[in-house]
């Protein structure tokens, strides 16, 4: 049990930690468009990406076919939302009953940095990264990691360009950055200002990817603008290398991740597991007037 504890350790404070550091960077130099929502063009989050009908996208690139897989944006399971077939995308692989999320953001780079495959970056190149469950090796089996997938920085010496025109070496099996992922939720801090007869009134709220979607797609309709994203918050179940045997595992009880109850579909192994999160707030993300 201690050398369990150690591993869940390791593996969630240190790779949550990692990839929290890649978060805050999200919606970086983005202060053009203030209010992130899943329509800003180049906002942090990527929520919609360009097609042949849709023009007004988190990213407004490319001009014509092809178009970026809406597998590689970001996601969670619920109404209207559908795994992709498609290996590497997103097809909510999960040791418990829930589907695990998908996400997806976007920042040019501040400085001389490496994206999460390792490869380097130039100051003011274009990152977009995508975090995603995906098996650590074959295409059977349930043993699962959370993998980062990046686009292909421009090579070195190239004159650094912060909207590019097109998106290359993104949507493959990316690189596993935390071993022995059970599930990976995703939610979304929003902030919604309304005036009623001179009074404002400012309403947080989480909400999960796919409530997002659809609260923004009601308020259009209702002619008023999408609740403004200026958080992220992200956890991860991770496991132990082994099976600990001990019977103070209780294989049938619930989990609780961000306020959601899930159980485990193994309930055979006892491994030793632990939910870790942590929330990153959006660069710019709060806006004018805020």
């Amino acid at each position: 049990m201690q050398q369990a504890n150690a591993e869940l350790q390791n593996s969630g404070v240190f790779g949550l930690d990692y990839v929290a550091r890649d978060l805050r960077l999200a919606n970086y130099t983005n202060t053009v468009f203030p209010s992130l929502n899943e329509r800003t063009p180049w906002g942090g989050l990527v929520l919609t990406a360009k097609t042949a009908t849709v023009t007004d996208a988190n990213i407004p690139i490319s001009a014509s076919a092809p178009f970026i897989s809406t597998g590689l944006l970001s996601h969670s399971v619920g109404t209207g939302e559908t795994v992709s077939t498609t290996l590497n995308e997103w097809q909510g692989l999960s040791n418990v009953n829930v589907a695990s999320d998908q996400l997806t953001i976007q920042f040019v780079a501040p400085n001389a940095m490496v994206n999460c495959e390792g490869d380097n970056v130039q100051a003011g190149d274009y990152v977009i990264q995508r975090y995603f469950v995906r098996r650590a090796s074959g295409t059977t089996g349930t043993d699962y990691g959370l993998a980062c997938d990046a686009n292909t920085p421009t090579a070195t010496g190239a004159t650094p360009v912060a909207t590019p025109t097109t998106i290359s070496g993104f949507g493959g099996a990316g690189e596993l950055i935390m071993p022995r992922v059970d599930h990976f939720a995703v939610q979304l801090g929003t902030r919604l200002v309304t005036t009623v007869s001179r009074v404002e009134t400012v309403r947080l709220a989480y909400y999960t990817i796919n409530q997002y979607r659809a609260v923004a797609a009601a308020a259009r309709t209702a002619g008023t603008e999408p609740p403004r994203i200026v958080s992220v918050k992200t956890a991860v179940l991770v496991r132990s290398t082994d099976d600990t045997r001990s019977n103070d595992i209780d294989l049938t009880g619930s989990i609780n991740i961000l306020n959601q109850s899930v159980t485990l579909t193994n309930t055979t192994n006892k491994y030793a597991r632990r939910v870790y999160s942590t929330t990153a707030t959006f660069r710019n993300g709060l806006g004018e007037g805020s």
